[in-house]
């Protein structure tokens, strides 16, 4: 039996490393295709005993070579960004070249343009699985797992989240100053700074309090489409939260070119400023509630973002190699059966990133859940 081949585009990047550490730890056997417009001299893709191979091509120049290599993959997994400007191209070379898509799309108004190849998708045969990364991603799994757990009815969900600006590198960069001028899409542009309902939240240790504001992601938009939740919302922040305000400051320029060149330049000077700080990490809290019944889950960790992101993708690269991604058609990781995910995510993950779960009612802790107990009661009625 062949190996599956996979094609990772923007391999050269930060979250795809993520990704290609994850796919190396898997038992399953695959042949890797990383592809990127330049990869650095002193590059080494971790991949641990996978068979890979590297190409340099640039996939915007070069649509014929973009198609050769994805006619000949089982699965492509899109991490090449900003999603908001290729997004919408990759999926679409993918579906011409009929071959099964994942992404890490984390860009609201891409999202919108992604889910519009869904009848596209659905004639070629295609199954697109966008947004497999952290958040969303892991978190959209965690909303299902907690929907298919609670009492039926209308849903609401909550996403909190806060990353370390040292993550802050590549695409990621205009990506969160674009979070900002489409964080309220009737707004037309950046809202001003109360308009985005600036909080201070608690994180599980070691991250601890971190001012969150409102910004535009994808669960928003998915969450209501795929599930019953009715109501879903998103903040999220920058530590040390300087950063969360520099980011709003940036996406008030006039002009992509220059919020882009600006936020790098920005960034890349506090990095080399803070050399000597100790990265405090990332904090999530997914808060799903059902009427007066809800559940939670909470984490606080170390873990890089390159990690906590392409760590999730590699599980969703696995369950759609296994034909376990629900299609043909674009869908959103809460269409996942969470113990086929988290299977999978067991398969890849180097451990840390801790995930704890509460029940709540109104709001108030009740008490601690196992997310594994929560898998195997789902387990025994699927």
């Amino acid at each position: 039996m062949s190996k599956p081949t996979v094609v990772v585009l923007g391999a050269g990047g930060a979250q795809a490393s993520g990704l290609i550490r994850g796919l190396g730890r898997s038992s399953t056997e695959l042949r890797l295709i990383c592809c990127d417009r330049k990869f650095r001299a002193e590059a080494v893709i971790d991949a641990g005993n996978q068979e890979v191979h590297q190409l340099e091509f640039d996939l915007l120049a070069d649509s014929a070579k973009l198609h050769e290599v994805l006619s000949d993959a089982d699965l492509v997994v899109n991490c090449t960004g900003p999603y908001y400007t290729l997004g919408p191209v990759i999926l679409d070379a993918a579906i011409a070249a009929g071959t099964n898509y994942v992404d890490i799309c984390d860009d609201a108004d891409a999202t919108e343009l992604l889910l519009q190849r869904d009848v596209a998708a659905k004639d070629a045969g295609v199954t697109a699985l966008i947004g497999m990364g952290s958040a969303p991603g892991t978190t959209n799994v965690l909303v299902r797992l907690a929907l298919d757990s609670l009492p039926p009815g209308e849903a609401s969900a909550s996403i909190t989240w806060c990353v370390d600006a040292s993550d802050m590198v590549g695409a990621v960069v205009p990506h969160f100053a674009h979070s900002f001028s489409t964080a309220i899409a009737e707004a037309g542009g950046t809202p001003a700074w109360e308009d985005l309902h600036p909080s201070r939240v608690k994180f599980p240790e070691p991250i601890g309090e971190q001012l969150v504001v409102t910004l535009s992601h994808p669960e928003v938009i998915t969450l209501p489409r795929f599930t019953r939740v009715t109501e879903a919302t998103n903040q999220g922040g920058l530590i040390p939260e300087d950063f969360t305000h520099l980011g709003w400051v940036i996406s008030r320029l006039p002009g992509n070119e220059n919020r882009t060149a600006a936020m790098h330049a920005i960034f890349e000077t506090a990095r080399v400023q803070h050399a000597d700080r100790e990265p405090v990490g990332a904090g999530l809290i997914v808060d799903v509630r059902v009427g007066s019944e809800g559940i939670a889950f909470l984490s606080g960790g170390k873990m890089s973002q390159e990690d906590a992101t392409g760590t999730p993708a590699a599980a969703g690269a696995l369950v759609a190699l296994q034909g376990r991604v629900p299609g043909p058609g674009v869908v959103s990781p809460e269409v996942l059966h969470p113990a086929d995910f988290f299977a999978s995510l067991r398969q890849v993950s180097a451990g840390g990133g801790g995930m704890t779960a509460y029940r709540t009612r109104n709001g108030e802790v009740l008490e601690h859940v196992r997310i594994r107990d929560l898998l195997t009661a789902l387990t025994a009625v699927r």
